[in-house]
């Protein structure tokens, strides 16, 4: 009896082992015989008859072997587990790396004019390098309307701004401020410089979605088909959008 059961704990420790290494992408899973399942990760092993985990709320949980029916592991890319060794690991971090895509409304508010206001809509891609380092490319649909004796009056040209877009976040946590810099060029409409630095924050709502708030400066120098056809918007910019 003493032989198999040291033979279960060297075939629990083989399966276990690696889930160690790479703590931030998988953790254990155990069965165990009555229809518990407990997840956490593998601490240390008993020769003689348990297994000792570390639960995903921080606790330590002693198993026996008699009790285990198996053990399993489960990938958890996007989300660090806090545990008691939590000073050992990263802080939690919303979408470390990969592909990010978003959708945003922002309104700019003319201070040379304040009776011009813009709203916008764009589409943004690009790719997270790290925590703090995020660069992509945009593209925008512009519309200003002007304002006199309470009655709006809509530009007819749509103006389509296409930008770089560089992002730094200050932090590494799910809520974490960020700097923010767009530089491009308006491609129809009114065609002209596209500038628009902002601060702002970023939160992560699930695994695979986000928001963010941000406020800047927006700056464009336009001009039409005409040589007197000029507009120059500047002022401050609020902006809403969503991650994917």
């Amino acid at each position: 009896m003493k032989a198999v059961k040291t033979c279960m704990a060297f075939l629990l420790g083989m399966l276990c082992m690696p889930l160690t290494v790479h703590a931030q992408e998988y953790r254990d899973v155990v069965f165990l015989k009555n229809g518990s399942v407990i997840k956490g990760f593998y601490k240390e092993l008993y020769p003689s008859d348990s297994l000792r985990m570390e639960t995903i709320d921080g606790g330590v949980l002693v198993c026996a072997f008699s009790d285990i029916e198996r053990i399993a592991k489960e990938r958890t890319k996007i989300y660090v587990v806090n545990t008691q060794d939590a000073d050992l690991l990263p802080p939690r971090i919303w979408r470390p790396k990969g592909y990010i895509g978003s959708l945003e409304y922002e309104r700019d508010f003319n201070s040379s004019d304040s009776r011009l206001i813009t709203s916008a809509m764009f589409t943004v891609h690009g790719y997270q390098f790290n925590p703090y380092l995020y660069l992509g490319a945009g593209l925008g649909f512009q519309q200003m309307e002007y304002e006199t004796d309470g009655v709006k009056l809509s530009f007819t040209k749509t103006t389509i701004p296409l930008f770089a877009d560089a992002k730094i976040h200050l932090l590494k946590t799910r809520i974490a401020p960020f700097v923010e810099g767009r530089l491009g060029y308006c491609i129809s409409g009114f065609k002209g410089l596209y500038f628009n630095p902002t601060v702002g924050v970023s939160f992560g709502i699930s695994p695979k979605t986000g928001g963010i708030l941000a406020f800047g400066y927006s700056f464009q120098k336009l001009k039409g088909n005409e040589e007197t056809d000029k507009t120059k918007l500047e002022g401050l910019s609020f902006r809403v959008g969503l991650f994917f």
